[in-house]
């Protein structure tokens, strides 16, 4: 790459700092513990997994930017592990919208005929009909 055609990049690069630390502003305001108090708590571990992903993001590309070997550094099995949550915050959202429990619609068929036809054989062997009510 050619040095003299590095400062328009440079200068994007600046601008999409600057958007970044705009958007992070509310997070960085105040304790992370403040802002997650508020939400719910699948929100609150989607925060706390996203911020971890970052930070340990943010680490292994100063690794790799000085040169180290960051595949067999602590922080790529971090990166790891915090992908495992991802997943399992997904599973959890996933599993959270769809049913727990299915209706069985051919026993429940089953229940109403057969307390139905209880219910009729009831009323005609009731005492009313003896007494001739």
């Amino acid at each position: 790459m050619d040095p003299t055609n590095l400062a328009p990049w440079i200068e994007v690069l600046g601008d999409n700092i600057d958007d970044l630390e705009e958007a992070l502003t509310p997070l960085l305001d105040g304790p992370l513990s403040e802002t997650t108090a508020k939400l719910p708590l699948l929100d609150k571990a989607q925060l706390y997994v996203l911020v971890t992903y970052a930070i340990e993001s943010i680490l292994f590309s100063y690794l790799r930017l000085n040169g180290i070997q960051a595949k067999e550094h602590p922080v790529f099995q971090e990166l790891s592990r915090v992908k495992i949550y991802f997943e399992k915050i997904k599973a959890a959202e996933s599993s959270g919208s769809a049913p727990k429990q299915q209706l069985d619609k051919a026993a429940a068929g089953r229940f109403v005929k057969h307390a139905l036809v209880g219910y009729m054989l009831n009323q005609r062997f009731s005492g009313a009909d003896i007494i001739g009510w």
